[in-house]
């Protein structure tokens, strides 16, 4: 199995969510983020934040983890300053 499918059944696995492709090369490789206008960050948010829900503030964890952490401190730095991106992200908190 290679990281992208580790990945991808890692999530499956902890959160029942199957996540796009498209989220998924974002999480293999966060500085894409840097690229991306409002309107597709915002689809990432989205698309992120139940598993965000599910995984903020772990640390320790499978080799997984520190890929979805990793991406996850690029998405903040991302989003700070816009406060309904952070909403989003935050929602059910």
């Amino acid at each position: 199995m290679n990281k992208q499918q580790s990945i991808q059944h890692y999530i499956k696995e902890e959160t029942g969510i199957d996540i796009s492709k498209n989220l998924l090369a974002f999480v293999m490789n966060p500085k894409k983020l840097e690229g991306l206008n409002n309107i597709a960050l915002r689809k990432i948010v989205i698309e992120y934040a139940p598993i965000y829900q599910r995984f903020r503030f772990m640390l320790d964890g499978p080799q997984e983890r520190s890929w979805l952490a990793a991406f996850e401190i690029i998405l903040m730095c991302r989003i700070a300053h816009k406060p309904d991106l952070e909403k989003i992200l935050k929602s059910s908190e």
